[in-house]
């Protein structure tokens, strides 16, 4: 019981710590700047801009891709706790609780994201007209919910397009799908109590084949990720003990579907999206690991202390700073050479952070209520 427990607080502890670093990878996603054309890149004899462009494909389209997945596992994980046997009054107060830290920031930001458009469109001489053109634009409401195509469509194992959507700060359909998995989260339930493993391996086959991506808010990747985190959580399965075994298997795995993910531009392309789901996976694993060795070992424990602010950069960094520093980094790596465009790709997220946590500190000192607000009440 003793060992049960230092493995649950030990589990806790890679949870919490892995929160910044997966934030610094979504904010590495949104930092790849103008798309890559992998067919335009010399893979043989490099020149300086091909070797930027694989540096951007290796981190934003391929490293950083798994960092969205771990967040609905660990999302699934800690939805699920007291959930097992089902309980309806539970279920409903994890909901009204959500809609405080998930829904009233959701709203707020892409409202704050919608405002600071109209105001950039006015300090540039716009007019209303321009202010309701916008706005027919992106389709009025659609803003809320899916005015954007996230991602370039991709084809299934059956050949059809699958779509995927996004609001207007397009950053949060991640809160969009995350509400939505905890909305269906008694068919997960249903699911596992039934189907048990057989119903995880039909999301697997799903996430991998996109088979059922019918619908663009119910896509393979939070069904399959919250959906094992809230399977872990019902079969009382500690993550980090039960990967341990697959270790140096998923490094070995996920180092060679790394470089056919990086050859292929990840899921931009028809074959690397073959290879794409492959390397999530063991990279997921791979990075569980990874950060259990290093909380074990007591390493950078900054991570833990930076954990808490992760929410506010997530919602910040993609309307007022991201975009200003990459285009800044643009301009000056174009007009000095190619290692200073590696360097300012390199370094544009760790600015953008850097940025966002100082905003950060100013509300929580002189606006705290105003921080609340804006992160659902999270501290």
């Amino acid at each position: 019981m003793e060992q049960k427990n230092a493995d649950n607080l030990l589990q806790a502890e890679v949870f919490r710590w892995l929160r910044f670093p997966l934030i610094i990878g979504v904010v590495f996603i949104h930092s790849i700047g103008v798309p890559v054309d992998v067919e335009q890149i010399n893979f043989v004899s490099p020149s300086g801009q091909d070797v930027y462009d694989i540096v951007r494909i290796a981190f934003s389209n391929v490293l950083a891709r798994v960092c969205v997945p771990l967040f609905f596992f660990m999302s699934g994980y800690f939805f699920f706790a007291q959930l097992k046997p089902w309980n309806w009054q539970v279920y409903v107060g994890k909901l009204r609780k959500r809609a405080r830290t998930i829904m009233v920031p959701y709203l707020l930001w892409i409202t704050i994201g919608i405002g600071w458009h109209c105001l950039t469109l006015l300090a540039k001489g716009g007019n209303i007209e321009s202010i309701v053109s916008f706005f027919s634009e992106f389709h009025y409401w659609h803003m809320y919910w899916d005015c954007y195509e996230l991602d370039p469509v991709k084809l299934n194992w059956l050949g059809f397009e699958v779509y995927s959507s996004a609001p207007y700060h397009y950053a949060l359909w991640y809160l969009r799908d995350l509400m939505i998995m905890m909305i269906i989260a008694p068919f997960f339930y249903l699911l596992f109590k039934y189907m048990n493993l057989w119903g995880l391996l039909l999301l697997l086959l799903n996430y991998i084949s996109n088979i059922g991506a019918i619908v663009p808010e119910l896509l393979p990747t939070p069904l399959l990720f919250f959906g094992a985190g809230a399977y872990f959580q019902m079969n009382n399965i500690n993550a980090i003990q039960f990967f341990k075994p697959y270790e140096k298997i998923a490094y070995v795995g996920a180092f060679a579907f790394f470089i056919l993910c990086v050859r292929f531009n990840s899921f931009y392309t028809y074959v690397g999206n073959m290879f794409f789901p492959f390397f999530v996976l063991l990279g997921c694993i791979s990075v569980l690991c990874l950060a259990t060795s290093v909380v074990k070992h007591n390493g950078c424990p900054l991570m833990s202390s930076l954990s808490e602010s992760s929410f506010f950069i997530y919602l910040m960094h993609t309307i007022f700073v991201l975009p200003f520093i990459v285009s800044l980094s643009l301009k000056i790596g174009y007009s000095l050479g190619a290692f200073f465009l590696i360097l300012g790709y390199l370094m544009s997220p760790f600015v953008a952070i850097a940025l966002c946590l100082l905003v950060r500190r100013i509300l929580l000192k002189f606006m705290p209520q105003l921080y609340l607000l804006l992160t659902g009440g999270r501290g």
